[in-house]
């Protein structure tokens, strides 16, 4: 594509920011309005005049004033604002080009559509525009005939499917305008962050998709008045390579393009598709064959209707031939994720699949679920915890030795997952581990994941094997509880940061057993110490008591020398907390998984370590020498420390930044002597895992004789696989 060349002053634009929604704080996003204004700022920077700009925008309290200064007369971006401006306000622009762009949350609604959240959205009313839409409505009469000659439209904003719980509350997307194309020539470049079922993800507070575009909008600005969108485009796509070559995003930003230049195109980001050799060619010409014959001798009728359902699934625009042809469906289906094996199950609702036509799609894109059947089990694996997600990719390993434990992303899961593909007139063994998790698990979820195999082994034909299957999955996990292998129950404290006089903090209390959290109390209002204290004995009396229950703080780092082990309970009966459950400390901060990937390699050591493998921390070495310590030490699974009261602060933080999960130390004892003890306490070798437990009786020896050392150990036992409860999944665009 040649550079467009034009006056900048005829350009128009609409810019669209949703960062405040009306429900909890988990659903408000930080980001978006500071996309936006980087957006405006370059588009006056070619030349647009500002009056040529429509900024729509639910800004959150901090990003006001900026939005007010960059941009006075902005307009809010409530529902009726914005179908204002494009149903009537773009009616008004005389010009050459148009820009739309919009920045906020995204999900993937019923049918398939593309929601963008609107300000008014809730949590448990999910309310939106359909993003298609947008394309339609700018080969309308909502745009004059000669109001604009070419469009280009960025959307950054996710489009994944939700959890099922949370996908029922989601509207049906409201259509911009159902009426007639009237311009159905006009050149539309559209540019979207992700791709069907898909993150957009943020980096430094703004959203990853629009920076990049932002740098190289600039820098193909640096030629003169010319715009090359595919010279713009090639460096989005080098700049997403390199970002998924470090590992750190698996994010594919898309693009489509109608009838600019008299082309129509989509490209998602990658290398180009290599042309097929011998063995897919042929197997590709199987694939036409077999779809000519399902169609049957209603071919036309047959063809049209599978396209439309195709057209719920995939994301590249479908033929232009009306209907296609056989051939024309297995190359479209190609063009898609899950596309050969989607394609074939529209069409084989009433048929059997021949053993060598499942061979050629699994030859052709490595897969074998159907588009549908691969997003609802994304989905179902978001709704586990990411300790449930590893347990899952634990299933597959133990059975098969092949999937990665550090997979915790669902996409990357359920990508490793189906890389099992299944051998010929054999249950996949994706679904091997499905059952074997779920008879061990058990929980909501579990059921759902049950449920979810049934139809998978339904549809390939295999439902007497599958319940083979399931009755070994069961006898397996009854085999676990008699071993008296059950799942643990623990209990989760988050203590906030203090604040104000009196070290007063606000406080939640979770119970967790395998994937089922239950909230117990929440406590907004900071309370003292000692009143947090009753507020967990008063908790803890309503729970049934198991001597096994584990009981995690989760603290600031501040707040890790609190001797919470020491709080003694005199309902029902009087008890310590440290010693009639095991008690240990977590810190979230400076756990950020793309910097501690560290953290959780240390972790897996745990499982298999002893406790001799702890690396000692001598109490004379600073901050900066601890850290360093531990950074040469990456096999190693945890420390412990006999630093003095006044240095443990920054022992602490070093650590923690050095991605250690274990961590012991003295809580009042002068070095020399708190050496010994912490020795005493590990005695000779034992496994490390035991660690908790092992501490717990130590102090349980310690309650007649007040100055025990068991009674000043603490513990950081930080398990990246046991989070607190995760946060609705809409903290991305």
């Amino acid at each position: 594509m040649t550079a467009v060349e034009h006056d900048w002053r005829r350009t128009h634009a609409v810019i669209v920011a949703v960062e405040r929604y009306n429900g909890s704080d988990a659903l408000n996003l930080d980001g978006p309005v500071r996309d936006a204004i980087g957006m405006r700022k370059w588009l006056t920077g070619r030349g647009v005049p500002p009056e040529n700009i429509r900024l729509l925008a639910s800004p959150m309290d901090h990003n006001r004033a900026a939005l007010e200064t960059e941009h006075p007369g902005y307009r809010p971006a409530e529902r009726a604002d914005v179908r204002k401006v494009f149903r009537d306000g773009l009616r008004e622009i005389d010009g050459d080009w148009l820009w739309i762009y919009w920045a906020g949350h995204g999900v993937q609604a019923p049918g398939g559509r593309w929601s963008l959240l609107y300000p008014e959205t809730s949590d448990t009313d999910l309310q939106g525009l359909d993003a298609d839409s947008l394309m339609d409505l700018v080969r309308t009469d909502h745009v004059h005939w000669d109001g604009a000659d070419r469009v280009t439209v960025v959307i950054d904003a996710c489009r994944r499917a939700l959890p099922l719980d949370i996908h029922e509350l989601a509207d049906v997307p409201q259509p911009l305008t159902n009426v007639t194309q009237t311009r159905s020539e006009r050149p539309v470049y559209w540019m979207r962050a992700c791709q069907a079922g898909a993150v957009a993800m943020e980096q430094d507070g703004a959203g990853r998709f629009t920076s990049a575009l932002l740098r190289q909008l600039e820098a193909a600005g640096a030629d003169g008045p010319g715009l090359d969108l595919d010279r713009v485009w090639k460096g989005v796509q080098d700049e997403f390579a390199q970002v998924r070559a470090t590992g750190s995003s698996r994010q594919y930003p898309t693009m489509h393009v109608i009838n600019w230049e008299q082309e129509e195109r989509t490209v998602r980001l990658g290398p180009p598709a290599p042309p097929l050799d011998p063995e897919k060619r042929r197997f590709r010409e199987t694939l036409v064959l077999e779809a000519s014959g399902l169609l049957g001798a209603d071919a036309a009728g047959s063809a049209g209707r599978v396209a439309a359902r195709l057209c719920e699934q995939f994301t590249t625009a479908p033929p232009a031939t009306t209907p296609p042809s056989a051939e024309e469906l297995v190359d479209w289906a190609l063009e898609n994720p899950h596309g050969t094996v989607t394609l074939l199950a529209e069409l084989s609702v009433h048929a059997p699949v021949r053993t060598e036509i499942r061979k050629a799609c699994h030859v052709l894109q490595d897969q074998w679920l159907t588009r549908a059947e691969y997003t609802e089990l994304v989905a179902l694996l978001g709704r586990l915890d990411e300790r449930g997600r590893y347990e899952v990719a634990e299933e597959a390993r133990a059975l098969f030795g092949l999937v990665d434990l550090s997979c915790h992303d669902p996409d990357v899961l359920a990508d490793a997952l189906e890389e099992l593909l299944p051998k010929p007139d054999q249950l996949p063994q994706l679904l091997r581990v499905v059952e074997r998790f779920a008879a061990v698990d058990e929980g909501a979820v579990a059921a759902d994941l049950r449920a979810w195999s049934l139809r998978c082994a339904e549809r390939l034909g295999m439902k007497g094997q599958l319940m083979e299957r399931r009755g070994e999955a069961k006898e397996y996990a009854e085999g676990l509880k008699a071993a008296g292998l059950p799942q643990e129950q623990r209990i989760q404290i988050r203590l906030h940061p203090s604040s104000g006089p009196g070290q007063r903090r606000a406080y939640e209390v979770w119970t967790r057993r395998g994937e089922d959290v239950n909230s117990l109390a929440k406590v907004d209002t900071p309370a003292s110490l000692e009143e947090i204290r009753n507020g967990l004995e008063a908790v803890l009396s309503t729970q049934p008591y198991t001597p096994d229950t584990l009981v995690e703080f989760f603290v600031p780092s501040t707040d890790l020398d609190l001797a919470v082990h020491r709080w003694q309970f005199a309902q029902p009966v009087e008890r310590h907390l440290g010693t009639d459950y095991p008690v240990v400390m977590r810190c979230t901060e400076f756990r950020e998984p793309q910097r501690h990937e560290l953290w959780k390699h240390r972790w897996k050591q745990v499982g298999t370590a002893g406790t001799g493998n702890l690396r000692w921390l001598p109490g004379h070495l600073d901050c900066g020498e601890v850290y360093r310590v531990v950074q040469q030490s990456v096999d190693t699974p945890g420390a412990m420390t006999t630093t003095s009261t006044r240095a443990r602060q920054d022992v602490f933080n070093a650590c923690l930044f050095g991605g250690v999960p274990v961590l012991i130390w003295h809580g009042e004892a002068e070095p020399s002597i708190a050496e010994d003890e912490v020795r005493k306490l590990l005695g000779e070798e034992r496994p490390l895992r035991s660690l908790p437990q092992r501490l717990r009786e130590l102090r349980s020896d310690t309650d007649p004789y007040k100055s025990h050392h068991g009674r000043h150990m603490a513990l950081l036992w930080d398990d990246p696989h046991r989070p607190l409860p995760d946060q609705l999944d809409l903290s991305a665009p």
